[in-house]
């Protein structure tokens, strides 16, 4: 996850800027199969449900191996999907990108750190990682230790309290948009989505120059990338 406010900003640092990234980390259960609603996101309901399109093939083998990581945090993403209304698709999808649900990770798992890229110092951090050595990119979704202080004290290496952080920084960026565009939908969604890697600022700064949502993401292609891993993971019964 990059920090959220401007290309190069997380959750924290757009509070700063509009209420006020860097990690470039790459980054199931079976369930019943999902049966098609009409697309509605932000809805007010957890039912509300979009199909989303995948290149991947229904046997990747890497894929396959993220299934089965993913597997292991079924109540935990059910639970987060009703508290945040966020598809259980698109939650793995996230999961996947960041992490390979922990498989990128070293050591692997929701206690494993990714995105060892050097930084420049800032606030109490005097080296170019964080004190402790480990990568910027904490647990499961990769919760960036500069600019969320959950990565810092909290209890980020446990898979609950990661992916519930990693929901609540995707909903305040949907409360983000609602207020400033009119955006709807899947474009919503993926604006929610560009925000948790790019920055909200940032992503607002594309939308309203007309450039692609993620412009100011890693690959540039992070929403995109998320719901095609999404769809994928709606073959196997993820809704």
């Amino acid at each position: 996850m990059r920090r959220p406010g401007t290309r190069d900003q997380g959750f924290f640092g757009w509070l700063a800027t509009v209420f006020g990234g860097e990690s470039t980390q790459e980054s199931v259960v079976e369930v019943e199969k999902p049966v098609p609603q009409k697309p509605i996101v932000g809805g007010n309901t957890s039912s509300s449900y979009m199909h989303f399109h995948t290149t991947f093939s229904r046997n990747n083998a890497t894929m396959l191996q993220q299934l089965s990581e993913a597997r292991r945090y079924r109540g935990i993403i059910e639970e987060a999907s009703r508290r945040y209304n966020i598809q259980p698709a698109v939650l793995c999808g996230i999961g996947s990108r960041e992490s390979h649900w922990g498989l990128a990770l070293k050591p692997p798992g929701p206690s494993g750190t990714g995105d060892f890229t050097r930084r420049r110092a800032r606030g109490e951090r005097s080296g170019s990682l964080p004190p402790d050595g480990r990568g910027y990119g904490r647990g499961l979704v990769q919760i960036d230790y500069d600019w969320h202080e959950f990565a810092r004290t909290g209890a980020w290496y446990n898979p609950r309290e990661n992916i519930l952080y990693g929901c609540k920084v995707l909903d305040q960026a949907k409360t983000f948009f609602q207020k400033r565009t009119h955006l709807h939908n899947e474009q919503l969604l993926r604006a929610m989505i560009a925000a948790y890697n790019g920055g909200a600022t940032a992503t607002l700064r594309a939308v309203n120059a007309g450039k692609d949502i993620d412009a100011n993401t890693t690959g540039r292609d992070y929403s995109k990338d998320v719901l095609n891993r999404s769809g994928w993971f709606q073959l196997h019964g993820w809704r």
